[in-house]
């Protein structure tokens, strides 16, 4: 894709109609359909959280990318408003393009005007390209160490 410019992205709030644009960017991404995950991600997004808070980009009318995410209002006994980015993608002729800092642009303006005074999201090790995004979007490791444990 040549360059956008970044006026002519359109961020809004995520609909229940963009279930097959979600699915099928995800896909191109990921190499597999995933729409019953994300019917349920949009599910919880849209019908169970207090406030609806994932957005989508358009350009051209049609939607090139999205980010889902939660909202918290405390946990481990700290009452502190927090989001965590569930999900976020561009289709792949839109991606560099800007396509996805629109997005977090947005979400942080609608964050930080409810009083959200973190953001938090998880990225695979190796994912060095989603990685050096969210470095771009001046994340960082948290102090937080994240474990798991394999049930036997």
């Amino acid at each position: 894709m040549t360059t956008v410019e970044v006026e002519s992205i359109v961020v809004r709030n995520l609909e229940h109609t963009d279930l097959p644009d979600v699915v099928k960017i995800d896909a191109e991404a990921g190499g597999r359909r995933r729409p019953e995950y994300f019917e349920l991600m949009l599910m919880r997004a849209l019908n169970f959280a207090g406030l609806q808070m994932s957005l989508v980009a358009e350009l051209n009318g049609g939607v090139v990318g999205y980010l889902i995410v939660s909202l918290y209002y405390g946990e481990y006994g700290i009452a502190e408003p927090t989001a965590s980015v569930d999900a976020i993608g561009v289709a792949g002729d839109a991606r560099r393009s800007g396509v996805a800092h629109a997005l977090m642009r947005q979400f942080r303006s609608n964050a930080a005007a409810i009083g959200v005074s973190v953001v938090r999201t998880e990225v695979e090790w190796d994912d060095f390209d989603l990685l050096a995004f969210f470095r771009g979007e001046e994340f960082a490791p948290a102090r937080r160490v994240c474990l798991e444990r394999k049930v036997t």
